[in-house]
């Protein structure tokens, strides 16, 4: 299903009615995800570790810039995500900890050490520093500065490009390549004002019952 909102048409004077639909969920797969120069470096240490016998790793960077879809390409096959303060998952070669920096340091700290002792490795995922994630717990710090790290950079326009475009497609909408060129180098450089773009160019066109056109861009850029 796309994520085209249900509308009611406009009548008596009556507002329209946007009713949000689910959409596709993003392809998490390794031929989604858009290798750019911004995020070249990542990718290759990401990769790095996993052929290493590092036992941690952090993939750190601002929101929507693939920091999931990273780490779901390296715990394919023989990983899964979990919650930190559920424990040590059985049979499991590497365990995503997701969504940090954790609402607890030390219990946090003590969930690192435990996987570390069970000889499972672990992929810490977040946004910011990562050193802001011990919230001033010295311990944690050191630890969380000590392990490799793959950071992720906010989009130069020809990544931008192609975020717009797969943002599309992940909703199911085909736009001409105008509306891509018109939009790209105007946002600005960063994950989440592509996809609040390509969300607001949906929900614009479904209440309107249009397509998505270079003028709904223009629209939609001026407003943000």
């Amino acid at each position: 299903m796309n994520t085209r909102s249900a509308t009611l048409e406009e009548k008596d004077g009556e507002a329209q009615l946007v009713l949000p639909l689910p959409h596709n969920p993003p392809r998490y797969d390794r031929d989604a995800f858009l290798i750019a120069p911004t995020n070249e470096a990542a990718w290759r240490a990401a990769h790095a570790w996993l052929a290493s016998g590092d036992t941690s790793l952090i993939i750190c960077g601002p929101p929507g810039s693939g920091k999931t879809h990273l780490a779901t390409i390296l715990a394919e096959n023989r990983g899964l995500f979990a919650d930190w303060r559920e424990g040590t998952p059985a049979d499991a070669e590497i365990v995503v900890f997701d969504f940090l920096p954790a609402d607890e340091p030390k219990r946090f700290l003590t969930a690192l050490e435990e996987q570390s002792n069970a000889g499972v490795r672990t992929v810490l995922v977040g946004r910011g520093h990562p050193g802001e994630w011990a919230k001033g717990f010295k311990d944690l710090r050191t630890r969380l500065e000590a392990i490799p790290r793959a950071s992720l950079d906010q989009p130069d326009e020809a990544l931008l490009r192609a975020v717009l475009t797969k943002a599309f497609c992940d909703r199911q909408i085909a736009v001409e390549a105008a509306v891509i060129e018109y939009a790209a180098p105007r946002l600005p450089r960063t994950f989440e004002a592509a996809l609040h773009f390509v969300a607001r160019a949906d929900e614009e066109a479904a209440r309107r019952k249009k397509k998505i056109t270079v003028a709904l861009a223009k629209e939609i850029v001026n407003a943000l």
